[in-house]
């Protein structure tokens, strides 16, 4: 009766078959069907769902994977992932990863591994990992460790020692501190120690002394100054309290985060702090103020006086030299046209010789169009000069050929000399065979032989046969035959 229901095209091929074996070649389709059936319910399962003791806990290195499949399998297993490409969303039912149990949670992160990479699969890789904390917080550090190690998001095996540490923070910073990768270990150390910190100040530094290793206890430090950077004004209570070198490395970290909040109380903490506490702080609290209010700044290391501007100012002294220097250093890095306009105001002239090459060099790495129209502004001297070769010498690092072109286009050969010397001068390390060819392009005898000296010293590192032969066959290297 079976075989009368089967279709004709079944028929056909069961009938050219011989009668004794038609009865095998039945049971051998209806196994086939039963497993393809098997295979699509198994496919289409939600390794979330499963309760049962899973044998695919393969450890590796702490590490859980599938059995390795065949060629075909992966390739049959790709192709069903690739049937639709919205994503289905999650039934009624489906568990989320806080209630899974231990076996379901290491079931489906065997599963990893099959899954197409993406967001949506590191995400749930993460909350997999949170999870597991909560059962086996070491085992879990320790897949979150080794998947890092195998290229996965290191924020997986920061966000499950931070699991830990609010659990157990002493056994977290303890195992952290044993990690070989000294990347990891540092990433580990600094997050279970920040944790610690927010929870029992007093226990985390206490227990600084009992780490192994100046790099070690260096992450620790950083993480307990991360966290206590969010109440700077009590952070620093402990941290001026240090020793040495760690006491300005904490008191920079620290300190960063509230200058860039608010510099102008930052700016009077520092006022009533010790010399030994404003030098190595007063060039930080300058430098990000310029970058946010360089005015404000500028009034406060006294560089400017005029105008409505309110507020504390250092004293004259050392402290007071190195906040200016960093404050007018970080304005023109920032913002070099502002800065150049600036500095033909009263207040800023007296500082315009020293810092005429930085505005053009900074301006250059933006517009140096716009810079080489500046430039041209300035009265033949010195400061020009500075500003033409500083010009020339940045835009050749970036674009040596237009930099060129912006040369050859100088009408004043004392103006085309300047350029040319810095184009060699900055192209000498790359290419200095170019380099060579255009220092010779120097009508200046002098500035010409400068120049060809500084750039065949660098010749003679990376191709002595090559420099040497242009020594001896090119007519303006006369000079340097002369001197053999």
């Amino acid at each position: 009766m079976m075989v009368k229901t089967l279709p004709f095209s079944a028929m056909s091929i069961i009938s050219m078959f011989p009668i004794s074996k038609r009865g095998t070649f039945l049971i051998f389709i209806t196994l086939l069907v039963f497993m393809v059936v098997a295979g699509l319910i198994v496919v289409g399962s939600d390794p979330w769902l499963l309760g049962k003791k899973s044998d695919l806990r393969i450890a590796v290195a702490g590490r859980f994977h599938l059995p390795k499949s065949t060629a075909e399998e992966q390739d049959s297993f790709l192709k069903l992932s690739k049937i639709t490409n919205e994503p289905v969303p999650p039934s009624s039912g489906q568990q989320s990863s806080e209630t899974l149990t231990l076996d379901q949670v290491l079931h489906a992160l065997a599963l990893i591994p099959t899954m197409t990479p993406g967001d949506d699969t590191d995400a749930k890789e993460l909350s997999l990992v949170l999870r597991w904390v909560s059962f086996e917080p070491e085992r879990a550090c320790e897949y979150a460790y080794h998947s890092a190690l195998d290229g996965a998001d290191e924020n997986l095996l920061m966000a499950a020692v931070s699991a830990w540490a609010r659990i157990d923070p002493v056994s977290a910073a303890r195992w952290s501190s044993k990690l070989r990768s000294p990347l990891l270990r540092d990433i580990a150390v600094s997050t279970a120690f920040g944790i610690w910190m927010s929870t029992n100040q007093s226990a985390a530094m206490s227990s600084l002394k009992f780490l192994q290793g100046s790099a070690t206890r260096s992450s620790a430090w950083s993480g307990m100054a991360n966290v206590s950077s969010k109440n700077p004004r009590a952070a620093l209570t402990w941290v001026e309290k240090l020793p040495g070198p760690i006491r300005e490395r904490m008191l920079q970290q620290v300190f960063g985060s509230w200058i860039r909040r608010d510099p102008l109380s930052a700016a009077e903490w520092l006022s009533k702090q010790p010399m030994d506490i404003q030098l190595p702080l007063a060039g930080r609290v300058a430098a990000e103020w310029a970058r946010k209010d360089p005015q404000a700044a500028l009034y406060w290391v006294l560089a400017s006086s005029s105008g409505s501007l309110t507020g504390p100012r250092l004293s004259p002294g050392p402290v007071q030299r190195r906040a200016l220097d960093a404050a007018i250093g970080s304005f023109v890095s920032s913002d070099p046209e502002a800065a150049a306009v600036w500095m033909t105001t009263p207040p800023g002239r007296p500082f315009f010789s020293q810092r005429v090459a930085s505005i053009a060099s900074s301006w250059a790495s933006i517009d140096p169009y716009t810079a080489s129209s500046w430039v041209w502004t300035l009265q033949a001297g010195k400061e020009r000069d500075a500003a033409v070769g500083a010009l020339s010498a940045t835009w050749t690092r970036s674009d040596p050929a237009e930099a060129l072109r912006w040369i050859q286009g100088i009408r004043k050969a004392a103006d085309r000399n300047t350029a040319l010397s810095s184009f060699g001068g900055a192209l000498a390390s790359s290419d200095p065979e170019t380099a060579a060819y255009w220092s010779t392009q120097i009508s200046e005898r002098s500035l010409r032989e400068e120049t060809l000296t500084r750039v065949l010293s660098q010749w003679r590192i990376i191709n002595p046969g090559a420099a040497i032969q242009f020594i001896q066959t090119s007519s303006a290297m006369v000079f340097m035959r002369k001197r053999t």
